[in-house]
């Protein structure tokens, strides 16, 4: 009799695991499709009004070294060479900077009225005015 509850026990654990392994999978695929839609939503849509974006500045494609400009010169100069960049690509942009800093600058900036901050998942996207 113990050897039947020995195995209904075993098989009981091994559908589990088998649940819990599906379960896994069906998570995984779920947020791959969201990761494929947000990066489908996250391009920033052309504004007829405004005309063709400016062409990217050569330090907006790195690191942003700009010699003795303050960071937010910094800040601006890659936001304005990139609309709709994402605030974890900034902190990239300029590894120097501390990110609390960083956030709390832009934070600044956009109730100041110098750049606009639009949540998008997980981060912010920057935009100038």
């Amino acid at each position: 009799m113990n050897l039947f509850f020995i195995l209904m026990l075993l098989a009981l654990i091994a559908a589990g695991y088998y649940v819990y392994q599906r379960l896994l999978k069906i998570e995984r695929e779920i947020r791959a499709g969201q990761l494929r839609a947000a990066g489908e939503e996250d391009r920033p849509a052309m504004k007829p009004d405004k005309g063709p974006v400016p062409p990217v500045p050569e330090a907006a494609a790195g690191d942003i070294p700009f010699g003795g400009a303050g960071l937010k010169e910094r800040i601006m100069l890659a936001v304005e060479g990139t609309p709709g960049l994402a605030q974890t690509e900034l902190y990239e942009k300029l590894p120097d900077g501390d990110r609390r800093e960083l956030q709390k600058l832009l934070r600044e900036l956009d109730q100041s009225g110098q750049l606009r901050r639009e949540k998008k998942g997980s981060s912010y996207r920057l935009y100038p005015l």
